[in-house]
């Protein structure tokens, strides 16, 4: 398991909110900010293929369009107990997901060149049965449709008829002369599901009728005469039915999601991992990502590798240019880099890029490098980058750096990468230069892959001695040179 603590150093949070931009739900964006390195290579090198697949598709000119859905996994939970209802609005994002689902197996299924990504969408349907079902039932802004029952059509139809024929009684009961003198306006509306008319506070009883209302001013009341009472109490009747017809409708369809409901959820399951899969391909495509080789024998080589977060910024600045790619090669004899150079010459900035992109590696994620970069498997991740002063635990920052050495001296073993940056400092250049050569020669005899950073002479005179150190110069801002 690779402690959360060093993904965070290296900034890989920052890496999945650069990916999680171009989701296109909630839901995928949740799974890429969750993304965690595999411990699997042939779960890793899936991963690589079915992005390749993706980007594939995207360099023939046709590249792979996922229309926006919402999280659906909490309405698929409350439509689970039995008579559960849902309402129009979560039945529109069922089928804003069916509709997702399905335009984005169309352009998948049936091309024999995308292997991979036809047994991923393999269960994706997009519930054509049910979809239809729901247009027919639903429109855009949830409001169910007269076509979604027949009963739901007639009832509507006898509402529209009694309407218009209220309104036309009403009319001419405000058109009256014997009527017309007591009211405050002459138009027709409804108070408490009634139809009235406006009638002036001092004559209201000039109106026979029921009063439902007065406003605001209390110079109108709102009087239903007498005369429309009688279609008033069936007008109601039909509405009411009509809201009973509404109401089975719902039922009727939220069991109908529920009988699938464990397919919706496995297709949910897909098109969101699709969704992570092409935010990536987006994401790698723009920034020209390589695939890189996972390797089971401990060797870490980058070539032409840049470090993604600058590689962004300097993006969106027109400045990508400008950044000088950096090579690595370690493993086999020798399993310990020692990068010196002075201060601000980039020595974390490398151990950072080379973390990263080894996380990204295993995470399935493509990383800025050539296609020859080769990484290796690692099942710990062990980062000591920064002033590690703990206030709350009374350590300076040359005991905090101490206690994490201990750990790592604890955990590493031949699957572990380490990185250590500034090694020896925080106390005396002697002792603390000291102390860092036996902790790189203990770390060494554990087989881990070790990258440490120094400016520290008698460190860099240990590594140019030690066998299987490799040392290497950080001369300046933008360039790596090999010893």
């Amino acid at each position: 398991m690779i402690p959360q603590n060093s993904l965070d150093l290296l900034e890989f949070n920052k890496l999945l909110e650069i990916i999680a931009q171009r989701a296109k739900s909630d839901a995928s964006r949740n799974a890429i900010l969750s993304i965690k390195p595999l411990f699997s290579r042939d779960e890793i090198q899936r991963r690589f293929s079915l992005i390749g697949e993706i980007r594939r598709m995207s360099q023939d000119d046709r590249p792979l369009s996922i229309l926006p859905f919402n999280d659906i996994a909490p309405v698929l939970q409350k439509v689970r107990p039995e008579d559960a209802m849902l309402e129009p609005s979560e039945l529109v994002w069922l089928m804003d997901f069916f509709m997702a689902g399905r335009e984005a197996a169309l352009q998948i299924r049936g091309n024999a060149t995308l292997a991979v990504l036809n047994e991923l969408i393999s269960n994706l349907t997009g519930k054509p049965e049910l979809l239809r079902i729901l247009n027919n039932s639903i429109d855009r802004d949830g409001n169910i449709l007269d076509s979604a029952s027949p009963g739901l059509a007639e009832l509507r139809a006898e509402k529209r008829r009694l309407e218009n024929k209220l309104r036309k009684r009403l009319e001419e009961i405000t058109r009256d002369e014997n009527i017309s003198v007591f009211l405050q306006d002459d138009f027709i509306t409804q108070r408490s599901g009634r139809w009235v008319i406006p009638v002036r506070m001092d004559s209201k009883g000039q109106v026979p009728g029921v009063v439902h209302d007065v406003s605001r001013t209390g110079e109108t009341a709102f009087v239903e005469p007498i005369a429309v009472i009688g279609l008033s109490n069936e007008y109601e009747n039909i509405v009411a039915g009509e809201k009973a017809e509404v109401m089975r409708i719902l039922r009727e369809l939220a069991s109908r999601v529920r009988e699938i409901t464990d397919e919706i959820e496995g297709e949910f399951r897909t098109l969101v991992f699709l969704d992570l899969l092409n935010s990536i391909a987006v994401v790698a495509e723009e920034f020209h990502m390589q695939m890189p080789e996972i390797n089971e024998q401990n060797v870490l080589r980058l070539v032409n590798a840049k470090h993604p977060l600058l590689l962004y910024s300097t993006a969106r600045k027109n400045k990508a240019k400008e950044i000088i790619p950096i090579d690595v090669n370690l493993g086999w004899d020798k399993t310990v880099m020692v990068i010196t150079g002075p201060n601000a010459g980039g020595k974390t900035v490398a151990i950072k890029t080379i973390g990263l992109l080894s996380v990204m590696a295993v995470s399935g994620i493509p990383v800025p490098a050539d296609s020859s970069t080769t990484i290796p498997l690692f099942h710990n991740l062990l980062v000591d980058i920064g002033d590690r002063q703990s206030i709350a635990d009374n350590l300076s920052t040359f005991t905090a750096h101490l206690a994490n050495m201990m750990e790592f001296l604890s955990k590493a073993d031949s699957k572990t990468l380490v990185l250590i940056d500034e090694m020896g400092t925080g106390t005396d250049p002697e002792e603390g230069a000291a102390l860092a050569c036996a902790i790189l020669k203990e770390l060494k005899e554990k087989d881990s892959i070790i990258f440490a950073t120094t400016h520290l002479t008698d460190i860099k005179v240990f590594a140019h001695k030690q066998d299987g150190v490799c040392p290497q110069a950080r001369q300046d801002a933008q360039c790596i040179y090999g010893i």
